[in-house]
């Protein structure tokens, strides 16, 4: 009977990224932290292991692990998400504002890519700014597809009162982006079932 072969690193990585997705986040948790011993500089490993604290409750030692990733690369696009999708999980204000912060410097990079725009919706409205969830969500609408979703919940957004001047202006400019390409759909008869004004 031949001897069975220890698992490659790579193959340990991937079977706690399987666990991980599997809702098992505290036996994923021990493996990628025996994997760090092993590889103190892998940033892909620290970033599975924060990613797996924060699914499996350990909030503080997750928080610490991210924060550290972001001083080394700040910027990173999958360390922010990641640590913005682990603190819209705790679905509480202060972790809304928090994760606001962590995606705020990627607004201007990360703006086209609807995975970064529905993260930074969540984190608006969970930080109570619904003006910025609004505009995040009507963006993850129109990259999504849904451009005619996306002018209908602009439209809406327009019509608050509490809106400041930049806020508007946004908006507005963001409309006026949207429409021809609405109108085009709609000449050419396609219709957002979902779009219906309120």
């Amino acid at each position: 009977m031949a001897a069975v072969k220890p698992l490659t690193p790579a193959q340990r990585y991937g079977r706690a990224l399987a666990r991980l997705r599997a809702n098992r986040a505290d036996t994923a948790a021990e493996e990628l932290a025996r994997l760090l011993e092993e590889r103190p500089g892998s940033g892909w490993v620290a970033l599975a292991l924060a990613e797996a604290e924060a699914k499996a409750g350990r909030a503080g030692e997750a928080d610490a692990r991210f924060e550290a990733l972001l001083r080394q690369a700040p910027g990173n696009r999958a360390i922010a998400l990641t640590y913005a999708a682990a603190l819209n999980e705790r679905g509480t204000a202060e972790a809304g504002r928090r994760a606001q912060a962590v995606l705020r410097p990627l607004l201007g990079t990360a703006g086209k890519d609807v995975v970064f725009q529905r993260t930074f919706a969540r984190a608006s409205e969970l930080a109570g700014d619904p003006v910025r969830a609004g505009e995040a969500y009507a963006e993850a609408a129109y990259l999504g597809g849904r451009p005619e979703l996306a002018l209908v919940q602009l439209n809406n957004l327009k019509r608050r009162e509490d809106l400041d001047y930049y806020a508007r202006a946004r908006i507005e400019a963001r409309i006026a982006a949207i429409t021809p390409t609405v109108l085009e759909l709609r000449r050419q008869g396609v219709r957002d079932p979902d779009a219906r004004r309120d």
